[in-house]
């Protein structure tokens, strides 16, 4: 079953607020190129495909020529932007506690693949990011904005300035720069498997005044909730499954496919608007994922795509396929 990650909407608002605000930079011509719709950022949850943010933050680097420009968002991120797990994180008991929260709840931000531990050994406490073989880690620019927003959520909470006693980063020896040794404070190990920050346990420990835990068991329940809504379980996973089926066939219009799955055409909606997706953004986003991977296997002519990915001719679906990707489907096949 094709399952497309996602990233909180607020993301892509960050990005375009800091392409206008610090580098003069209309962001609206990539929001229209890229299909982001920007009413999603003011709809608590709203989401976005992580290919559509993963190239929305090339262009951007793009765009401003500053292979820093992660730093420049990192800094505009504040709890509210976190949606629910923002909350939990205001109202947390320690920073442990918030941070226990942010690997319970890091699906929330972007639901991509990677998976955050935190242990405690003699002392200190290890909050590490790793990556299953089969998923590749989110851009440069994304992880430096996560880095700089995660220590401007602990200032946030904490009377006094808390960092990391050491860090190692995923990221090339290439880009050793003073940006992350100023970052941290603390000295940085670069080319690493796993992006892990080591904390003295005393520093997390400490009690936070802002805490409320009757506000922090109730966002606890809000944010399981919402996880459960992006699992593999939702009614986005249904209609896509149902596209799968049915695309061959051309029938991939909307009534169709609500009446397949036992819906009104406007029940459907509802149900997708309240994931944070529209039927037009899966029906693309699973041409597009039938696409490549047809293409990749090299065993199937173009003609045989087009009609399996539901186009009436070649010539269409190629005109699709330079829209999302950029290139045309003999360059993609090609490079693959």
């Amino acid at each position: 079953m094709l399952y497309e990650p996602t990233t909180l909407a607020t993301v892509a608002r960050l990005i375009g607020e800091c392409l206008a605000d610090d580098y003069g930079i209309d962001a609206e011509p990539l929001f229209a190129e890229l299909d982001i719709d920007q009413r999603k950022f003011t709809k608590p949850g709203a989401r976005v495909s992580f290919a559509k943010m993963s190239e929305l933050w090339s262009k951007a680097i793009s765009a401003t020529d500053d292979h820093w420009f992660g730093f420049a968002v990192g800094r505009r991120a504040r709890p509210g932007d976190f949606f629910v797990l923002g909350h939990a994180w205001l109202a947390s008991e320690t920073l442990i506690g918030a941070l226990r929260r942010l690997c319970r709840y890091g699906h929330v931000l972007t639901t991509h693949g990677s998976e955050l531990e935190l242990h405690q050994v003699d002392g200190s406490v290890s909050l590490t990011e790793t990556y299953p073989d089969n998923v590749a880690p989110r851009p440069k620019a994304a992880k430096d904005a996560g880095f700089v927003a995660l220590l401007g959520l602990c200032d946030a909470v904490t009377k006094s300035i808390v960092r990391p006693t050491s860090v190692t980063l995923t990221i090339s020896p290439e880009f050793k720069s003073p940006h992350y040794s100023e970052l941290f404070q603390c000295p940085v190990t670069y080319g690493a498997e796993e992006d892990t920050w080591v904390f003295d346990a005393k520093d997390l420990e400490e009690p936070l005044a802002g805490s409320i835990p009757d506000v922090a068991e109730a966002t606890d329940r809000i944010a399981a909730n919402y996880i459960r809504s992006l699992d593999l379980g939702t009614v986005a996973t249904a209609v896509r499954s149902m596209l799968i089926q049915t695309l061959p066939s051309g029938r991939t219009d909307q009534d169709t496919v609500a009446r397949r799955l036992h819906r009104s055409r406007s029940t459907l909606q509802r149900q997708l608007s309240a994931e944070g997706t529209s039927y037009r953004e899966i029906l693309e986003s699973t041409r597009r994922a039938l696409a490549e991977r047809y293409l990749a296997a090299g065993d199937y002519s173009q003609v045989q795509i087009a009609f399996m990915t539901g186009f009436g001719d070649q010539s269409n679906f190629a005109r699709a396929f330079k829209r999302w990707t950029g290139v045309t489907p003999g360059e993609f096949q090609k490079a693959a």
